[in-house]
């Protein structure tokens, strides 16, 4: 009897568990290569931080140049494409520096301001509005700076009303609520680019707006928490208030000068800020000048004398000779009054 051998049975299907395999060697591969190239951007990311503090610390200490060569190698590290926030920052921290440099050689200002100014144009390449808008606020605001101390140099209205409109710029993103020390130290800057379009269109709009600006500045600029720079604020606001009086409300104004110098003395002693404290009672010499013309004539003289001499405790003839001879000029001019 034939029997007819059994049809052998099928052995499993082997190929979901074989594509199944295939799947997770790739996602492993593809994770491999991922990790990998996450890894290697945080140390690229890592070694761009150490660079810019060792450039930072060469700023500090007035090594420019060497921190510009520090700051250019970092371009060497990174491309625009892969890093566009860290390649437009570096262009930023380049202006930063030649605007540090303009500040430390007035014989070369100029030029190192134009590299600011065109250093932070170049970051505003890759720092845009939409997708980093701290950052380019915070470049809008160096380049406020740069516009500002340019108009040292040109005196071009031009330079002032970009100053003023960069200023506004960085204002449009850093509030009260979202970064009160950046509101605050903006409106300073603002105040103070004001102040000289004011002066030098003779316009007390202009001025007007100053003080709007640097009373916003006070809003976080208080005396108990920021004291210093509260006192800088008040400083700029008594010598607004003296050019104020030239237009209008003049006694007034002048008495205002008084308190804000007043209010800054508060802080700046001859011991702790002596700079500051020379600078203010010489300011605050030439407010009492100025009450002087207006009434009580033999006191307010008197008042303005004694606040220069208390300058010249500072302001020697051996250590600073320009502000010696200032303060000099004016009490003489004080005393010719009488």
């Amino acid at each position: 009897m034939n029997y007819e051998n059994p049809a052998p049975k099928n052995s499993p299907d082997n190929k979901p568990l074989k594509k199944i395999i295939i799947l997770v060697f790739l996602v492993l591969i593809a994770g491999y290569f991922l990790f990998g190239d996450y890894i290697q951007k945080q140390q690229t990311l890592n070694e761009i931080d150490s660079s810019w503090k060792r450039a930072s610390d060469m700023r500090k200490a007035g090594n420019y140049e060497q921190a510009m060569d520090i700051y250019n190698s970092v371009f060497n590290l990174i491309t625009s494409n892969e890093f566009p926030l860290e390649y437009g920052m570096n262009h930023y921290h380049r202006g930063n520096t030649y605007g540090e440099m303009a500040s430390a050689d007035p014989v070369n200002a100029s030029n190192n301001l134009q590299n600011s100014i065109y250093a932070y144009e170049l970051s505003l390449n890759f720092i845009t509005k939409d997708e980093y808008p701290a950052e380019y606020s915070t470049v809008q605001y160096g380049m406020g700076d740069a516009y500002l101390k340019m108009y040292a140099y040109t005196q071009n209205e031009k330079d002032l009303d970009l100053s003023i409109a960069y200023y506004y710029e960085a204002l449009d993103y850093y509030s009260i609520a979202s970064d009160p020390l950046y509101f605050a130290s903006i409106n300073n800057k603002l105040g103070n680019a004001w102040r000289k379009k004011g002066n030098g269109d003779k316009d007390l709009k202009s001025l007007q707006n100053a003080l709007e600006a640097y009373e916003e500045s006070l809003r976080v600029f208080r005396e108990d928490t920021y004291s210093l720079e509260y006192a800088g604020v008040q400083n700029n606001l008594g010598n607004l208030y003296l050019e104020m009086a030239v237009f209008n409300d003049e006694k007034n104004n002048i008495k205002n000068a008084i308190t804000s110098f007043n209010n800054a003395l508060e802080v700046y002693t001859i011991d702790t800020r002596p700079v500051e404290y020379a600078t203010v009672q010489n300011n605050l010499g030439n407010a009492y000048f100025a009450l002087s013309e207006i009434e009580n004539k033999e006191d307010n003289v008197e008042k303005a004398v004694s606040s220069y001499h208390e300058a010249l405790k500072v302001f020697t003839i051996s250590l600073f000779p320009v502000e010696h001879d200032g303060v000099i000029h004016n009490i003489a001019r004080a005393y010719k009054s009488l």
